[in-house]
């Protein structure tokens, strides 16, 4: 992610928890992420959404899912088109080739 809020080796779980912005995700819920909160599937899923679709909106889907909740369709989450912008801007194309 690309919020810190410490190292496990010398920040206790109290000192994290107290940090500002440490619990800025907290209370968003599935119904309020875009294309989740259309997916059947939103109450089970295991929302990683340390990176999203639009890294500026802590609102926008995760990067990481192949899902159209509108089509019913799975597909390889990293070759989609509509998700390069946020593959480079979190650098991670080195990892997906």
């Amino acid at each position: 992610m690309t919020e810190s809020y410490g190292n496990i080796k010398d920040t206790t779980l109290k000192e994290a928890l107290e940090k500002p912005g440490f619990k800025k995700y907290w209370n968003i819920k599935k119904d309020e992420i875009t294309k989740c909160k259309d997916c059947e599937f939103r109450h089970i899923c295991t929302d990683c959404r340390a990176y999203r679709d639009d890294p500026d909106d802590i609102y926008s889907a995760p990067l990481k899912c192949g899902y159209d909740p509108y089509t019913g369709v799975w597909e390889e989450w990293s070759t989609n088109p509509l998700k390069q912008k946020a593959i480079d801007h979190y650098e991670m194309r080195e990892i997906l080739d």
